[in-house]
């Protein structure tokens, strides 16, 4: 009876734990505190892996959780936990109600492209390289999902419905602008996606067993899990019912057999056997003839073994995925170091969250999971494409054209689940120069048509952008490399397209700047005058 309840519980946990993570993504009113959105992101394995080697504490040791859970009960990440498992659960589902019944079947592992894939992310991995992480991530490829798909329709829901009450005088919800963040990102989640809903409803859980990083090394640490799905071959008669609804294809009822390994617990088979033939229990050899029969399947002439042939084959294919993926490694880090020694015009890199430290820890730690993306109230925060390296494809960047850092926000680092953006005291993210503003004296609208502005001095919350005098009454803006931030408020402001008169150039590691002094503090009061900040804004 015990047994039996296994599936409803599950089923209940994924829906709760996908529903909050999803929530985390699209909610753009902040209902979610700081603190709830790292507890239900504590069990993501590869941020939580990435984030324990940057601080080593037990606050971010949630990836030893999950390999705790699955040595003693096998994968129920998989099917509990994983944001991206219960969206192919719910395509799966969907597509079973339209066919009135599907049938699930046996499929051959996938070993050697499953550990090729795995070997590939660790050999990047040690090479300092996390492409493969912000491509084949489950979480990462759940939340640029989130993100770039769900959060605009949540929004326009939100709209129509905000709509529909101000039309009745109640303005219980209010409307929010619908934005697609960036174009690539959005057709890379959105190619992602409907690769997901075709491989789920042709191929079930393939990608779970046969891409999936995670799946992978979940894979390696439940060979040796203490509990185990088992069919009991005394009770079992071969009806097939296990396999029928085990959406893994894991199950071989001909030699009465579960593949462990691949097992993504979901506890289906458990519920449908009408005649208590699969338990879960510890793994044991119940006796002696069950030992026999264990070593006498396995030298059955009808158990599937790999010809000579087949066996070469594969060996070929391996070592040409190996060498392919290592030459990818080494194109990836060439081309982050071409970034990084600033081969490109201009900036040559883009500017980072502050709480990044540097270039090289940010690109690093960041999984481009774009949960920073979705928390930032100024949507300064955006996808890049290839600013980063190809490595860094879709790592956050700040893009000043769309937006600006406000002065006194730290969200991008309380909900960064990888420790790439460092949380900040208010007081510290206020003097962390990101970068440097460049004032370009031709093109500016003073010189240039000779009219008034300082747009970027009235929008600078540190007061590094000055007017100083230019030409009779007019004034010119005057940077203050000392004390400027880097926060993008003026390039904001400033009114001068395509390029613009002030520009933000990032820091390859990010500064303290000193905190600015007014001018009273600097300068010491002058008698009978007194300059207010308005003066520096002429309209």
């Amino acid at each position: 009876m015990l047994l039996k309840i296994l599936k409803p519980l599950r089923v209940f946990v994924s829906l709760a734990f996908f529903l909050l993570t999803l929530f985390t993504f699209i909610d753009f009113a902040a209902i979610f505190s700081v603190e709830m959105i790292n507890a239900l992101l504590y069990l993501q394995f590869f941020p939580s892996l990435l984030k324990f080697i940057d601080v080593l504490t037990l606050g971010a040791a949630g990836f030893l959780v999950v390999l705790l859970l699955t040595f003693f009960f096998g994968r129920i990440y998989c099917s509990s936990v994983c944001p991206l498992g219960t969206l192919q659960d719910f395509v799966i589902g969907i597509n079973a109600r339209i066919k009135r019944r599907k049938n699930f079947r046996y499929r051959k592992p996938q070993s050697l492209l499953h550990y090729s894939v795995l070997g590939i992310l660790i050999l990047a991995l040690l090479l300092h390289s996390i492409f493969f992480i912000n491509l084949l991530d489950p979480y990462s490829l759940a939340g640029k999902i989130f993100n770039q798909l769900f959060r605009p329709l949540y929004i326009l829901g939100n709209n129509l419905l905000a709509r529909g009450f101000q039309s009745m005088d109640n303005y219980l919800f209010y409307s929010v602008p619908v934005k697609i963040i960036s174009l690539a990102s959005f057709i890379f989640s959105a190619i992602i996606l409907i690769t997901l809903i075709i491989l789920a409803v042709f191929r079930d859980r393939w990608y779970c067993n046969a891409i999936c990083p995670l799946g992978g090394i979940l894979r390696l640490v439940s060979k040796f899990s203490l509990f185990k799905i088992q069919i009991n071959k005394d009770e079992c008669t071969l009806c097939g019912v296990c396999v029928r609804v085990c959406k893994a294809g894991c199950i071989d009822f001909i030699h009465k057999k579960i593949d462990f390994e691949r097992c993504v617990g979901c506890f289906n088979c458990m519920g449908a056997c009408p005649h208590g033939g699969i338990s879960y229990r510890m793994q044991e050899c119940r006796n002696a003839s069950n030992a026999r029969i264990q070593i006498a399947d396995r030298l059955s002439p009808v158990a599937y073994r790999p010809s000579p042939i087949a066996y070469r084959e594969s060996r070929r294919n391996f070592l040409k995925t190996s060498l392919i993926g290592t030459a990818g490694v080494a194109g990836l880090l060439s081309a982050k170091e071409a970034v990084a020694s600033g081969e490109k015009t201009g900036s040559a890199y883009p500017v980072m969250p502050p709480g990044s430290d540097s270039y090289w820890h940010y690109t690093a730690n960041c999984t481009a999971c774009h949960l920073c993306v979705s928390a930032c109230p100024t949507h300064v925060l955006q996808p890049s494409l290839f600013e980063f390296g190809l490595s860094g494809i879709f790592q956050p960047k700040m893009d000043f054209s769309t937006s600006y850092c406000n002065f006194d926000c730290v969200l991008c680092g309380e909900v960064c689940p990888t420790a790439a953006i460092f949380p900040q005291k208010k007081e510290d993210k206020q003097r962390i120069q990101i970068g440097v503003s460049i004032f370009v004296r031709n093109i500016c609208v003073v010189v240039e048509k000779e009219t008034a502005c300082g747009a970027c001095s009235e929008h600078c919350p540190t007061k590094a952008v000055e007017m100083v005098p230019y030409l009779d009454n007019l004034k010119i803006p005057r940077v203050d490399a000392r004390i400027c931030i880097g926060c993008g408020a003026c390039e904001h402001a400033c009114p001068v397209k395509p390029l613009k008169a002030i520009y933000v150039k990032s820091n390859l590691y990010h500064h303290m700047a000193p905190k600015p002094l007014s001018k009273v503090e600097e300068t010491g009061p002058s008698p009978g005058q007194e300059k207010k900040a308005e003066e520096d804004f002429p309209f």
